[in-house]
């Protein structure tokens, strides 16, 4: 029997009893909330240089972006977006012993990571033995035999398997294939990523055992090999984290990525690799940082760019398809109050979801202070299960299509990146330009613009340039070091063989066979670098400065932490309260909190009624640094008599909370000596203090 009952259709809708506002309508009632100061005031720059207005109309849509899993891929990879079951949860994968190593990547894939990333240290990227007990920023091996603990404990053809070996790549990748084989296990059934990146080695590390020539010749064969014998393994990595820790703007991690992308298709072809072949085996990878919207938009941008580039070099359509593996920024990570990057990775995560990333890595909370514990590592796989599993964006191809915002940013960092990346290539292309020095010139101006920004609070950091807690207990984590290195066995007939290859075989893909049967006979990675090598000249340049933007506040710390063990006290400041309560408290508090960024104690009060009431009570706190603090209407009556009365009774620093406008040049003249209000060089400020005080020394 049908509802005789009304239907949804049946109901009004409430937007018809309202009248539309008009764009005028609303410039008009934000002007009005501005107090007559222009709307202008409400657009930001960003370190791109983009000019990010208030709000955006569908006006300022930049077309269509195209349907998920088509060209030019801006809203994903495949039509069920980042993959049948979303996006692939891997974690990092770095403790300096390969039994411990091997027992973070078991309790990671029982926790519900789907992917390790082994990471390795220094001494094996770049097979420089003289630092084999010296580095312990990664997984330490000697030999293959460091790599059976993985195979002991993990399941790999359940578990993907991604290698950070940086240049030495292909020395590791025979080491672990040879392991593969000794525990019966066939690599045609790993999934995963060799990710062979010469460019993005040689940013992070400085150097290049075989050289460029060498390595583009050892990419080819570690492609070919890995068509044969490894179909599902990606063997080219694209990475830009080397220069995302460096400082580098949005804009330019995609120029390089872009650059660093097609230089490798060149290289290869010029080995015989065809760049429909090529394509298909390059996995891109970038770091996220905390701007949400800036990273969503960068890594949809990078899909759209690579599209057209592949394309333009021949690549096929499976090639143009960009697989992203993101990593929320180390470069965000504090020190200091270290429960707050909690908070940051998940912005990190999120962002990456929404840009369609394919992989996502969330380093756990104290990652910057050594080695994660279980509750760490814990809490950085659950934070993406939250995302995927809770907040179902697991479940949506696309959450970002159709934020106007979003697709105007997507749009202007892709003609941004574009223009860059072909000033790259009239500058000779990525090879070129990072050896010469010229990339990390414009890092430097970069950074020397982000460091600004954090000095004056522009971009502040929780816990750190903002909202410190001085009584917040050091969290330690261990430093471990690595291993004694392994000593290889004798395998001289076999790296004779291997050397002699490797001067003839111009990357010939019976290479890679040669050094799995080197490894199998108990070569040494270090051995297998220099068979790889032959006579081929090493190439160098200076590595980028991998650097966190909370470092320069928590130098401060650091210094008056140290300050306060060996003098029993902080370095203290006196709050010049005049007036009531509701008068300084806001003052107070901002200087209370900007202070105590540098691990400055303020010593507070409930206001002084007089002058002289202030200056008594400053003159028993038994500091010399004073800063006042009341409302605008106040100052002009208590600040010439009171700064100067804070002088007379022994004051060598005298600040005031506020802007002075026109009555700078007449308090300075009555003594006092600097200004604290929002957008000072906070740090300068502080530094200057502690090195009045004898705390830093220059």
């Amino acid at each position: 029997m049908a509802s005789s009952g009304p239907t949804f259709n049946d109901f009004p809708v409430l937007s018809d009893f309202f009248d539309r506002p008009t764009l005028e309508q609303w410039r008009e009632v934000a002007e009005s909330s501005l107090r007559g100061r222009p709307l202008d005031r409400l657009t930001v720059r960003t370190h791109e240089g983009l000019a990010v207005r208030p709000l955006y109309t569908e006006a300022d849509a930049a077309g269509d972006p195209g349907c998920p899993g088509r060209a030019p891929h801006v809203r994903g990879r495949t039509a069920m977006g980042p993959g049948a079951s979303s996006w692939t949860v891997c974690q990092t994968i770095a403790h300096p012993d390969p039994d411990e190593a091997a027992g973070w990547a078991a309790e990671d894939v029982a926790g519900g990571a789907q992917a390790v990333w082994l990471v390795f240290d220094r001494s094996v990227r770049t097979a420089a033995a003289e630092i084999a007990n010296s580095v312990g920023d990664g997984i330490h091996i000697g030999t293959g035999n460091g790599l059976d603990p993985f195979f002991e404990r993990l399941d790999l053809g359940q578990t993907d398997l991604h290698l950070g070996a940086g240049g030495n790549t292909p020395a590791v990748a025979a080491a672990l294939v040879s392991a593969a084989r000794r525990h019966g296990i066939d690599p045609r059934t790993f999934n995963g990523s060799f990710g062979f990146d010469p460019l993005g080695a040689l940013a992070a590390d400085g150097t290049l055992t075989a050289g460029l020539d060498g390595s583009y010749a050892l990419m080819a064969g570690l492609v070919r090999w890995a068509e044969q014998h490894a179909p599902r393994i990606r063997s080219i990595a694209v990475s830009t984290v080397a220069h995302h820790l460096a400082g580098t703007t949005a804009v330019q991690e995609l120029a390089y990525a872009l650059a660093t992308g097609v230089a490798y298709l060149r290289g290869l072809a010029e080995n015989g690799v065809e760049p429909r072949d090529a394509a298909r085996q390059m996995i891109f990878r970038f770091a996220i940082g905390r701007d949400l919207f800036m990273e969503a938009a960068k890594l949809r941008a990078y899909r759209r760019l690579w599209s057209r580039a592949a394309e333009v070099c021949g690549a096929g359509e499976d090639g143009r398809a960009a697989t992203i593996h993101a990593i929320a920024s180390p470069r965000g990570l504090t020190t200091r109050d270290p429960w707050v990057n909690m908070l940051r990775t998940t912005v990190g995560g999120f962002a990456a979801t929404v840009g369609g990333a394919d992989l996502i890595t969330i380093q756990p909370f104290d990652h910057a202070l050594g080695l994660s514990d279980r509750l760490a590592r814990r809490m950085a796989r659950n934070t993406q299960t939250i995302l995927r599993e809770e907040s179902h964006l697991g479940r949506v191809v696309d959450p970002g299509g159709g934020s106007w915002y979003l697709e105007w940013l997507t749009d202007e960092l892709a003609h941004a990146a574009w223009e860059r990346f072909q000033a790259i290539e009239t500058n000779g292309g990525m090879a070129s330009v990072l050896c010469d020095g010229t990339i990390a010139t414009q890092l430097d101006r970069v950074q020397a613009d982000r460091e600004e920004s954090i000095a004056t609070r522009r971009d502040p950091i929780t816990g750190v340039s903002s909202y410190p807690n001085l009584a917040e207990g050091r969290l330690e984590r261990e430093r471990a070091e690595p291993p004694d290195p392994v000593i290889a066995g004798d395998t001289a007939e076999e790296l004779a063989r291997l050397f002699k290859t490797a001067i003839d075989s111009k990357g010939d893909g019976d290479l890679i066979e040669s050094a799995v049967a080197a490894a199998a006979a108990d070569a040494g990675i270090g051995q297998l670098a220099v068979a790889f090598r032959g006579t081929r000249n090493e190439t160098s340049v200076a590595a980028l400065p991998a650097q966190r933007e909370a470092e320069i506040f928590e130098r401060l710390r650091d210094a008056t932490d140290a300050w306060l063990a060996a003098h029993g006290a902080r370095p203290r400041i006196f709050l010049a309260n005049m007036g009531p309560i509701p008068e300084h408290k806001p003052r107070a508090t901002f200087a209370t909190n900007f202070f105590e960024t540098g691990g400055i104690e303020a010593l507070g009060n409930e206001g002084f009624e007089s002058i002289e009431l202030a200056l008594e009570a400053f003159e028993t706190s038994g500091t010399r640094m004073a800063v006042i603090c009341s409302s605008d209407s106040r100052y002009p009556d208590v600040v010439p008599e009171l700064a100067a009365g804070l002088e007379t009774r022994g004051a060598r620093t005298v600040l005031l909370a506020g802007k002075p406008g026109e009555h700078e040049t007449a308090w300075r003249a009555s003594g006092v000596t600097g200004f604290i209000h929002m957008g000072c060089d906070q740090y300068r400020l502080l530094v200057d203090l502690l090195q009045e005080e004898g705390v830093l020394h220059v």
